[in-house]
């Protein structure tokens, strides 16, 4: 019984002794499938890739650096339907692609492989680039403006712009005018400022303008819009000259400072010689020079506005005036940035009218050339009680 057992179990070990030896020889052997072509050599691939957005192409760059042996590069798209082939001329350092490759509209899957002289290629290096085209042109929209105002105070044209998508690339808003020295300027603000203004702009003259986008920080191209033309700006050659007239300050009361107008030390003569020129007479703000009734009197006491003009004829009516008894007051044009006294009215101005009564006042003039000039008010009003007041609009008119 015991050699019997003794049999069997000799048998079984030698059975799983002949197994394993077989199945050694059998793995032993297979490594050698894998070089049934000879060993595989892999070329350096390229390093640092970078795919710059465009205008249908992109802009590639890359770095060189580990295999001195690359000579060509081999770029595949388009689910590699479409690749080009770019030759390498390898130096002793580092060297630098910069390759610019047409592609259609759309976000594409770039493939980058090197190769040496023996065609032995590199791994593969994949990025992804942008192309942008009429689709993305289709969609941009140019920035509104809601007002465009020129005052010819200081010959400067204020656009407002009203909102629009950043996210669309919107970045800069370009404008185009002419100057008063008939050149053509081209302005170019950030999106991101409310307001543009135009540096010594021609009255009358029409601009227009564009919306300049850059789709992403990686974009190498610029899109614009198309112009928006002859946006002609409102032309303002003085300000708050409309009834009733706004005050940049005030006692609280009654007396105050005319908004955008000068008023000399001679016509502040109210609340200790700090307000005067302006009035809040029965609820709305009047221009006024006054005296007497608690007030000095005023001695060549001067309201005006500062401005420049073109070559042409003008009109300017003040409509409106009450006026008192006593007291006179002219309205007058003259050359430069202030008004004459009253008594050189004749060889100080351009043109002046007499306001001796109530109603309305015209002044005409005529430049033959581009002049700095001031309009405005010279009175004297006696302490024995005078007064002057505009209650009414002043117009400018360009004949």
């Amino acid at each position: 019984m015991k050699i019997q057992n003794s049999k069997n179990l000799l048998y079984g070990m030698l059975v799983i002794l002949i197994a394993f030896y077989v199945s050694s020889c059998s793995k032993s052997d297979d490594y050698k499938k894998y070089l049934e072509g000879g060993e595989i050599t892999y070329t350096g691939k390229i390093d640092s890739v970078i795919v710059y957005s465009g205008k249908e192409r992109v802009y590639v760059t890359g770095l060189f650096i580990a295999d001195p042996k690359v000579t060509r590069l081999k770029v595949f798209w388009n689910n590699r339907q479409d690749s080009t082939e770019f030759a390498i001329n390898r130096t002793q350092g580092v060297d630098t692609l910069k390759l610019m490759i047409p592609v259609i509209e759309g976000v594409h899957n770039f493939e980058f492989i090197t190769f040496d002289s023996q065609g032995n290629r590199s791994l593969s290096v994949f990025k992804t680039g942008v192309s942008y085209g009429a689709r993305y042109f289709s969609g941009l929209i140019n920035r509104p403006y809601y007002t465009a105002d020129y005052f010819a105070g200081d010959e400067n044209t204020t656009i407002s712009w009203g909102g629009i998508d950043l996210t669309s690339g919107a970045t800069f808003t370009e404008v185009e005018y002419t100057n008063t020295e008939g050149k053509l300027i081209t302005q170019r603000d950030s999106i991101g400022f409310g307001e543009s203004v135009l540096k010594g702009y021609m009255p009358g003259e029409p601009l227009r303008y564009r919306t300049v986008f850059v789709p992403d920080t990686l974009s190498i191209d610029t899109f614009y819009t198309n112009y928006a033309t002859n946006v002609l700006p409102r032309l303002a050659y003085l300000r708050n000259i409309d009834f009733p007239f706004q005050r940049s300050s005030w006692d609280g009361a009654r007396w105050g400072i005319p908004a955008s107008w000068t008023v000399n030390a001679a016509a502040k003569n109210a609340g200790t010689n700090t307000y005067g020129g302006y009035e809040l007479r029965g609820g709305s703000g009047v221009l006024s020079l006054e005296g007497g009734w608690g007030l000095p009197g005023v001695t060549n006491g001067k309201i005006y506005q500062t401005t420049n003009l073109q070559a042409g004829r003008y009109r300017v009516t003040i409509n409106a005036v009450d006026r008192g008894a006593s007291g006179t007051v002219h309205f007058v044009a003259a050359e430069g940035a202030s008004l004459p006294d009253e008594a050189g009215l004749a060889s100080g101005t351009i043109a002046y009218v007499n306001c001796a009564t109530s109603g309305n006042h015209v002044l005409e003039f005529t430049l033959t050339e581009a002049k700095r000039l001031t309009l405005g008010f010279v009175g004297n009003m006696p302490n024995t009680g005078s007064y002057f007041k505009v209650q009414g609009h002043i117009t400018f008119q360009v004949l």
